[in-house]
């Protein structure tokens, strides 16, 4: 599947430092009232955006499934559908941030997917 012409830019985010900052302030529950009126290549751009960052992740699957998988896959190709894929059984990722030892912080990683 050809890239998409959205991901091509791993390094912009999509929104405005303002609002990045203000869904990462947020619960992740409050994203939809956030983004729920953003257009829906918008709010793709943004799950892959925070996807790509790991400790981002929750954010970007919270966000993804806000979305369709068509603008997933339009945004980031075979990445989109995984990502799309993954937000539908988000819930069981959660679960793993109850069991992690208190004290401990998820791993920081600069890859990108």
């Amino acid at each position: 599947m050809p890239m998409a012409k959205g991901s091509a830019d791993l390094e912009t985010c999509p929104v405005t430092d303002d609002i990045l900052k203000k869904l990462l302030d947020s619960a992740l529950n409050a994203t939809a009232e956030i983004t729920g009126q953003w257009p829906a290549a918008q709010r793709a751009a943004m799950a892959v955006y925070c996807y790509r960052r790991a400790h981002l992740r929750s954010l970007g699957l919270q966000l993804a499934t806000q979305c369709e998988q068509s603008d997933l896959v339009r945004e980031a190709g075979t990445a989109g559908e995984m990502i799309y894929l993954q937000s539908k059984t988000a819930g069981a990722a959660t679960d793993d941030l109850k069991t992690r030892p208190r004290g401990t912080r998820p791993p920081v990683s600069l890859h990108i997917v």
